[in-house]
């Protein structure tokens, strides 16, 4: 599963689809990416996401790394952590300089456009505390 997910990655629009599938959220995948729709995403499901792409990290070359680390970096962005995407997003670049979403998705979070979701009480990410039963 890890091998399919990191090669489909490598293929921008199955990776945009992979990514606009990650919140469960059945809008358009412009509204999804941009952290605009109207339904509140699957936060539970985004954290499993991400996890399943950091393992994907440790598995993965670093000639390949670039869409995984970006991955990542638009997950931190989602859950309002601009500065932790802006280090996964520096990290796809040094593996390659010319991967455009991590560059893009840079320049984004650095002129501070915060995700859609954050803006709202209703629909932001709120971690959950370590001692939850």
């Amino acid at each position: 599963m890890t091998t399919a997910m990191l090669s489909n990655l490598q293929f921008p629009t199955i990776r945009d689809r992979l990514l606009a599938d990650i919140p469960g959220v059945d809008e358009p995948m412009q509204q999804i990416l941009f952290a605009q729709t109207k339904q509140t995403p699957k936060w539970s499901r985004i954290e499993w996401a991400q996890q399943l792409l950091l393992h994907a990290y440790t598995r993965t070359s670093a000639q390949h790394s670039a869409p995984v680390l970006t991955a990542i970096g638009y997950i931190n962005w989602w859950e309002g952590k601009g500065s932790k995407a802006h280090q996964y997003l520096q990290l796809a670049l040094d593996t390659d300089p010319a991967y455009r979403l991590a560059r893009l998705s840079d320049q984004m979070i650095g002129s501070g456009i915060v995700a859609g979701w954050n803006m709202h009480k209703s629909t932001a990410y709120i971690a959950l505390p370590f001692d939850m039963p």
